[in-house]
């Protein structure tokens, strides 16, 4: 359900410095992601097309050359760019067609959609399950595009794959603090309580934070790790501020349609975000119903073998 205008105006900082803990916790979030480097760790040929592209001299060849040495990513790819989520106008029967057409840098964030996927996937947590995991990322990476879009982001796929990889940090708390996390997950059902207020206020950061630290591991760019990072903490003088608060709102948007479903209560929109984006409900609405479109339907191209 989309908020109000009541609720839109609500003070964001009196609603965070409800229900304060204490703890000595003392991990840091770099600490964490050092631990789950070699654990979760992106596959080779993101490291190889990524710094092929980084060199000036390269070529599509040079490229297209190394990503068909995966058969798995070039079917995935191919899949990808021929579907009506990117409607281009002409199918594209080869790799270096579909770098022709889209460019290096749109490859790139394919190349890294696929891989974030695929260094998650032999998760096995009892307190996750990952295919709602991956809905929920890819619904806010859907939303993130179209905002991005209304905002008239340059580069608006940029906005997609943050999206697909925002909530990382969690698969990370999941993974190394599993019993503190239950015991959160319990207060913020029971209390009502938004989960990453009561993780910043339990270990002294979030999972965005981890997030930002995971990515930073992987050498991402910081267009992607300060969004991940900051995006439930807007700040205005922040680089990627913009970014950051295209990815707070639609994360917050999925969260308040999945709060039913997992009994947690979902953060306050930050009104920085909604200044910096300028949008209104009616745009939330129109983008929350055309984002649901293609949920699936990108489920299906990231997953489908």
């Amino acid at each position: 359900m989309l908020p109000t205008k009541k609720t839109l105006n609500l003070d964001y900082t009196q609603a965070q410095s409800l229900f304060i803990f204490h703890s000595n916790y003392d991990m840091t979030p770099n600490q964490l992601a050092s631990e789950v480097e070699n654990l979760f760790s992106l596959p080779e040929i993101y490291f190889k097309v990524k710094k092929t592209i980084d060199l000036p001299s390269s070529t599509v060849n040079d490229l297209a050359e190394i990503v068909i040495q995966d058969p798995n990513i070039s079917a995935r790819i191919l899949r990808m760019v021929n579907s009506s989520f990117f409607g281009f106008a002409t199918e594209i029967d080869s790799i270096s067609r579909a770098i022709n057409i889209m460019g290096m840098y749109q490859l790139h964030d394919i190349v890294l959609t696929i891989s974030a996927t695929q260094a998650f996937k032999g998760l096995n947590s009892d307190l996750i399950n990952m295919k709602d995991f991956w809905l929920h990322s890819i619904y806010c990476a859907a939303i993130a595009k179209l905002l991005a879009r209304k905002c008239n982001v340059v580069d608006c796929d940029r906005l997609f794959v943050t999206g697909i990889l925002h909530d990382l940090g969690h698969l990370v708390i999941y993974t190394k603090l599993p019993s503190q996390i239950t015991k959160l997950l319990e207060t913020a059902k029971t209390k009502q309580i938004p989960l990453a207020q009561l993780e910043k206020e339990t270990f002294g950061f979030d999972y965005a934070d981890v997030g930002g630290e995971l990515l930073k591991s992987w050498k991402l760019p910081d267009s992607l790790s300060q969004t991940v990072q900051f995006h439930t903490k807007i700040q205005t003088e922040n680089n990627f501020a913009l970014d950051s608060a295209i990815i707070h709102i639609a994360n917050i948007m999925v969260l308040q349609e999945e709060s039913e479903k997992t009994g947690l209560t979902p953060p306050l929109f930050d009104p920085q975000s909604l200044q910096l984006t300028s949008v209104s409900e009616e745009d939330l609405l129109a983008i929350k119903t055309e984002a649901k479109k293609n949920m699936m339907s990108i489920l299906k191209l990231l997953f489908t073998k």
